[in-house]
C-alpha cells in the first residue's frame, strides 16, 4: 500500500547512540524506520527502496547533509527531509531550508517537537500522493472519453462506407429483377435473390457490430428508469413478430431500477426477440418476473421454445454464437449484446434450459436507491 511505504522513515546520523535512540523514538509512534551513519549508506538505501520522511543530520563523515538533501530531493523531489542537527550555521540551515527541507529541528529540542514535524510530514505525503492519483485519475479519464469519442465516430464512418457499396449492389440487383426478370432464367433470378438476401444480412451484421461496440463506450450517467415502461417500449419494437408469431405474455410487476434507458430496452428487446424466434410448434408464451435480492433485483424471462442442449450453455453470449446454422436468421451477437449491457449495469446474466421444452434466461440489475419492491 502506498501509505505503507509513506509510512517508511529513513534517519542518517552518525552517532549510533543517538540513531538508536531516534528509531527507538519512531517505531514507539508506529513509523518503520531505517537507520543510517552515514551519507554513502543512505544513498545505498534510497537507490534500492521508497520512503515517505527522511531525517538526515547536517554533519556526516563522509559528506554534508546538504549533499545528501540534494541526492534525496534527485530521487524523489516529495519526500519530506527534516533537519535533525545541533550544531550548525545560520547559512548552512538557509541553505537546507532553500533545497527544499521540510523543516529543521534541533537535537536538544523536546522529542515531540521532531514527531510533530513527523507525523505533519507523513500527512502531507499521503495527501500530495491522493492528489496526484486524482489528477491521474481525471487525466486518464478524459483521455479513456476522448478516445471513445473517436472510437465511436470511427465506427460510425466505417459502418457508413461498408453500407455504401452494399446498398449500391442491393438497388442494382432489384432494378435487374424488375427490369430484365422476364429476359433471365430462373437460375439467375435465384442467384440474384441470394445476392440481395446476403446483402441484407450483411447490413444487419454491420448495425449489430455497432450495436455491441456502443455498450461498452457510452458514458451517459445512470437514471432511474421504469422496467415496466422498458417493456412496453421493448414489445412496441417487436410488435409485428409479436402478432405474426400469436406470443402470449405473464409479466409480474417490475421495478425501478439504475440505468440507461436506451440499452435496458434493447436488452429486454434481445431476450424476448429470442423467445419469438426459437419457438416451437405451439404459440410463444413468455414469462418475466422480478425478485428483489438485497440490493439487485433478480430477472427470469422464460419461454417454451426449443430450448438449449447443455453443452451450448457457456458459448451462447459470445459473439458470433449461432447454435442453430442457417435454419433461424440472425448474426449471434444479440445476446454477447445482453452481456454486455447487464455487466455494465453492474451485474450478472446466465442461462438455464430444457432442450425441448424452456429457456430461461436470469439476470441481475442494481436497485435505484429511492424504488421500492413493487
Amino acid at each position: 500500500m502506498p501509505t505503507e511505504r509513506f509510512s517508511q522513515v529513513l534517519v542518517v546520523e552518525d552517532s549510533e547512540p543517538e540513531l538508536r535512540l531516534l528509531c527507538d523514538i519512531l517505531q514507539e509512534e508506529g513509523f518503520a524506520v531505517t537507520g543510517c551513519t552515514s551519507a554513502s549508506e543512505g544513498i545505498e538505501y534510497i537507490r534500492t527502496r521508497g520512503f515517505g520522511v527522511g531525517i538526515i543530520d547536517l554533519r556526516l563523515p563522509d559528506s554534508s547533509g546538504n549533499q545528501l538533501l540534494e541526492r534525496i530531493r534527485d530521487f524523489d523531489p516529495d519526500v519530506r527531509v527534516i533537519i535533525y542537527t545541533g550544531a550548525a550555521s545560520y547559512d548552512s540551515i538557509k541553505e537546507a531550508m532553500n533545497l527544499g527541507a521540510f523543516a529543521y529541528v534541533e537535537k536538544l529540542s523536546d522529542p515531540s517537537e521532531l514527531l510533530r514535524h513527523v507525523h505533519r510530514a507523513f500527512r502531507e505525503r499521503v495527501d500530495r500522493y491522493a492528489a496526484d492519483l486524482e489528477d491521474a485519475v481525471a487525466e486518464r479519464t478524459e483521455e479513456l472519453a476522448r478516445s471513445n469519442r473517436e472510437l465511436e465516430d470511427f465506427a460510425s464512418v466505417v459502418a457508413h462506407d461498408l453500407r455504401s457499396p452494399l446498398l449500391t449492389i442491393s438497388g442494382y440487383c432489384q432494378i435487374l429483377q424488375e427490369k430484365c426478370e422476364q429476359r433471365f432464367g430462373d437460375e439467375a433470378n435465384e442467384y440474384l435473390d441470394h445476392i440481395v438476401s446476403a446483402v441484407g444480412r450483411m447490413n444487419r451484421l454491420i448495425e449489430d457490430l455497432l450495436d455491441y461496440s456502443r455498450v461498452g463506450r457510452s458514458q451517459e450517467p445512470f437514471q432511474p428508469i421504469d422496467l415496466g415502461s422498458v417493456l412496453v417500449q421493448a414489445k412496441a419494437n417487436l410488435e409485428a413478430a409479436i402478432q405474426e408469431s400469436r406470443a402470449q405474455f405473464d409479466v409480474a410487476p417490475l421495478p425501478m431500477i439504475a440505468g440507461n434507458q436506451i440499452q435496458l430496452v434493447q436488452l429486454f428487446q434481445n431476450l424476448i426477440g429470442n423467445a419469438i424466434k426459437f419457438r416451437r410448434e405451439v404459440d410463444p408464451v413468455i414469462r418475466i418476473s422480478a425478485s428483489c435480492d438485497g440490493e439487485l433485483w433478480r430477472f427470469a424471462v422464460e419461454d417454451n421454445g426449443i430450448g438449449i442442449e447443455p453443452q451450448y450453455l457457456d458459448r451462447v453470449f459470445q459473439v458470433f454464437q449461432r447454435l442453430h446454422g442457417k435454419a433461424y436468421s440472425g448474426t449471434g451477437i444479440g445476446l454477447a449484446v445482453c452481456k454486455r449491457i447487464v455487466e455494465r449495469h453492474g451485474g450478472t446474466i446466465w442461462v438455464e434450459s430444457e432442450p425441448g421444452q424452456r429457456t430461461t434466461f436470469f439476470f441481475t440489475l442494481r436497485a435505484h436507491q429511492d424504488a421500492h419492491s413493487p
